[in-house]
């Protein structure tokens, strides 16, 4: 068994790093900015993606995927294809419990391309609205700063994941969800989950509280022991 980390929108491998190494098994971590480059834009959905990366990293039904975000978004499609288990962190699988955008969708790849939309000004109105004083505004702030500065065609075709509509109808669930009810990106579930303090960023804020509900879920699965095995270690962040 192989656990692997999906990052979320505009975020890297470091999102984890205060939960991955409390979780014992073999890590095989992400990265969207990298491999998104390998994939033609045109046709491009979330459901796309998910075979892709079931392809290049050989993702078995008795691997276990972690996504934060997107990164759920992501995993729940990857489920669809494999039977894998998965645990969604501050993810969806209902797109209307994402934050409302008030544009056109293409329109948004348009301007995400060119650079619009993530500039101070946006940031600022950001921090102002939903984290000003909250111990996640550091990390958001870096997150931001990344879809500000990065590849602009990478940035859009992380939004054609988001917001691309799939035709195939998924009916699985995800194993085990975490959110808190305080998230002002992604909407909590209607669905049974843990619930967590902090927002969007509670993996990274108060990761004691995400980690140790993995950890117990994974052990009543029966997928992992109570002792971590010394050989455990990072397998890749491609």
């Amino acid at each position: 068994m192989r656990i692997f980390f999906i990052p979320g929108f505009g975020e890297e491998g470091f999102i984890f790093d205060k939960i991955q190494s409390n979780i014992p098994g073999e890590k095989v971590f992400i990265d969207n900015w990298t491999i998104l480059k390998e994939i033609p834009e045109k046709g491009l959905t979330v459901l796309v993606y998910a075979k892709y990366l079931i392809d290049y990293f050989e993702i078995k039904k008795e691997d276990v995927v972690i996504g934060h975000s997107m990164g759920g978004w992501i995993a729940w499609n990857i489920k669809h294809k494999t039977g894998c288990c998965i645990i969604q962190i501050a993810s969806w699988t209902d797109s209307r419990k994402l934050v409302k955008v008030p544009i056109e969708r293409h329109l948004m790849y348009w301007l995400a391309k060119r650079g619009f939309g993530f500039n101070s000004l946006v940031l600022n109105l950001f921090v102002l609205l939903y984290y000003k004083n909250k111990p996640s505004r550091q990390i958001f702030i870096t997150i931001f700063e990344r879809l500000r500065t990065g590849n602009k065609e990478i940035v859009a075709k992380q939004l054609q994941i988001i917001f691309n509509p799939v035709k195939e109808l998924i009916t699985t669930s995800p194993d085990f969800r975490i959110h808190s009810k305080s998230d002002h990106i992604v909407k909590f579930p209607d669905q049974a989950f843990y619930k967590v303090p902090g927002d969007h960023f509670t993996l990274y804020i108060y990761p004691e509280t995400v980690y140790k509900p993995i950890v117990e879920f994974l052990k009543r699965q029966g997928l992992l022991t109570n002792k971590l095995n010394v050989n455990d270690n990072i397998q890749s962040k491609l």
